[in-house]
């Protein structure tokens, strides 16, 4: 009987005892390294032998964030060996028109139009799920999303604008002071830097707040860039390092951020006399969260995001034709007019917190860097990091292994 009634009371207690140790592995996996773990159990057990604590974190390979190691199965003609894929896994780029005086390159342009208009496959990436539909009276949006390899998340998007033209609705999405009055996201915005206004080059510093309490303030130092290609416009937004946004504290910075899209002027579906304006969006940000409460965050803030966004379009163009045809370029529009104010050749390549000590260009541009890795890194650094993670990690186990022990239930009092 007394075997029964323990045996029932282990049952109870078993799940706990799996939440806690799923605990354990998620803070473990999102603290360290791979090899952390075997590195640790080294340099006891040469501690043991008296031989002292000699701790050796393993060295982080460079690794593509987005396409990720493996990503030379791309379903896509000869022009992929000049892309920034190729780049990245050691092939030849040398026809690729490479833009140097800009954090924002032509290689960026090329990785937008290899993922949603050639549709390069990417190995190991799961396929496209359609989220949601939403229609409204001057705007439809339909999205999509897939899981990276790396496990974090891509979306895509296809927004149609009634009555609006690609011109209209580029400098809709681009003006920031406008944007601040429907974005309530975005509580704060400012211009780092200015570049060629014909090409409305900026970097600009975000501040976002978010309507969850899982997910705290948020920086952004983002470069953008658009282009003219056949008839389209092109906008491309991603993270940057630079010396005039340095990290604040106690707010998270968003180091793994890219936003593209391609606007076109179409036939305006609901009446073939006016214009529509047709954006095809790619969009991925790390909110450095657990990556399903990220995924939830998204899905769940979308349709107000739009629900917003379609009556702001709609007063923005009309205030805009008041002043330039529909067609036309705005000379008044965010971002033209500002006088450039260069401040370095080469694009931004590391996260944040290695800003003021890189110094290398490349054309690939940040995009395909992890925001946790940031390739070989020296024996110094490594030892840096393990006092850094070690104080954090080891009490966070304890305590799981205590609560594990006891068989507690996480928020519960003794």
């Amino acid at each position: 009987m007394q075997t029964s009634v323990y045996l029932q009371m282990q049952l109870c207690l078993l799940p706990s005892a799996i939440f806690d140790l799923h605990i354990c592995r998620e803070v473990w996996h999102h603290c360290t390294i791979p090899g952390t773990f075997h590195a640790i159990a080294a340099a006891v057990w040469g501690m043991l032998q008296g031989k002292g604590f000699d701790l050796r974190l393993p060295d982080v390979p460079p690794r593509v964030d987005a396409l990720m190691t493996g990503t030379k199965e791309l379903n896509v003609n000869s022009s992929v060996a000049d892309s920034p894929v190729a780049d990245v896994l050691g092939g030849t780029s040398s026809n690729v028109p490479k833009v140097t005086d800009w954090h924002v390159t032509e290689a960026d342009l090329h990785f937008f139009q290899q993922r949603i208009e050639q549709e390069a496959v990417i190995s190991g990436a799961g396929k496209w799920e359609h989220m949601t539909d939403i229609s409204l009276d001057s705007l439809k949006y339909t999205a999509w999303r897939r899981r990276l390899p790396s496990g974090k998340t891509e979306y895509k998007s296809v927004t149609v604008a009634e009555n609006a033209t690609a011109e209209e609705f580029m400098d809709f999405y681009l003006d920031d002071p406008s944007r601040h009055t429907w974005d309530t996201m975005i509580t704060d915005h400012s211009i780092v830097e200015s570049g060629p206004g014909q090409e409305r080059c900026q970097v600009v510093h975000w501040l976002r707040t978010f309507p969850f309490s899982f997910i705290s303030q948020r920086e952004y130092v983002i470069a953008r860039r658009v282009w003219r290609q056949d008839g389209a416009l092109y906008g491309i937004m991603k993270s940057v390092t630079h010396p005039r946004a340095p990290a604040v504290s106690g707010i998270v910075r968003m180091d793994v951020f890219y936003s593209m899209w391609r606007s076109r002027t179409i036939p305006d579906p609901t009446d073939p006399s006016r214009p529509a304006c047709e954006t095809v969006l790619l969009h991925h940000e790390q909110f450095k969260i657990p990556e399903n409460l990220a995924r939830f965050a998204v899905r769940h803030g979308m349709a107000g995001f739009v629900k917003k966004m379609a009556p702001a379009v709609k007063a923005f163009v009309i205030a805009r034709r008041e002043r330039v045809d529909a067609f036309a370029a705005d000379p008044e529009a965010y971002g033209v007019s500002s006088q450039p104010v260069p401040l370095s050749r080469t694009p931004s390549l590391v996260s944040t917190t290695e800003s003021e000590t890189s110094d290398s260009s490349s054309g690939s541009g940040d995009i395909f860097k992890d925001p946790c890795q940031h390739g070989q890194q020296t024996s110094s650094e490594v030892k840096r990091r393990g006092r850094r993670v070690l104080p954090i990690v080891i009490p966070i186990l304890a305590a799981g292994a205590a609560m594990l022990l006891t068989g507690r239930q996480p928020g519960t009092r003794g």
